[in-house]
């Protein structure tokens, strides 16, 4: 039986020229070239990817399966090992810092039908956010500005703003705070 694809023949190009850039151009060169560290988010925008202008911090391991479906705002870091399976589209706010080994997974099967479709779906990650070390982010979730994702955490629904969650499933835990960011006032 040959393997059904949902992506167009265009798509699937990209996607294995994209992971030989990343094998030579991002991962190996740059770790013994440093000036090509730099050139992370210029390499992401020349496959797609919206990244703003300023501070992006995104390390050697991190990887991204489709960079037309990522945007970054200013002042994000991706650490060491991480994963965006970004079937769908994924936004990430300014401020905003995911951790090691934190997958973000935009895509799941449909197991009520029996030719198991792909589904994509897009996820949302706000600004002032930080996502810890080995939480699960899962398809079609929102996570609010100024949230907190527990180290191994597994979201599978929206987390609000301004809520520190943990657990598995993620439930919440307390309000946030930060000093110098005022969160909106209640009800808006």
């Amino acid at each position: 039986m040959a393997l059904q694809t949902q992506y167009p023949l265009g798509n699937y190009v990209v996607r294995k020229l994209w992971s030989i850039v990343w094998h030579t151009l991002w991962q190996a060169a740059s770790k013994r070239v440093p000036v090509l560290r730099r050139g992370r988010p210029l390499l992401l925008r020349l496959f797609g990817a919206r990244v703003a202008r300023g501070p992006i911090r995104i390390t050697s391991s991190a990887w991204i399966e489709m960079p037309f479906h990522l945007e970054l705002g200013t002042d994000v870091t991706l650490g060491p090992g991480v994963n965006i399976y970004n079937l769908g589209r994924v936004k990430v706010g300014d401020h905003t810092t995911i951790s090691q080994d934190v997958y973000i997974c935009g895509g799941t099967h449909d197991y009520t039908v029996a030719e198991f479709p792909l589904l994509a779906k897009d996820i949302e990650i706000g600004s002032h956010v930080w996502i810890a070390a080995q939480a699960f982010i899962g398809p079609g979730v929102k996570i609010g500005d100024g949230a907190v994702v527990g180290a191994r955490a597994v979201v599978t629904r929206d987390v609000p703003p301004w809520t520190v969650v943990g657990g598995n499933p993620a439930r919440p835990i307390k309000p946030r705070t930060l000093a110098g960011v005022s969160p909106p006032p209640l009800g808006s």
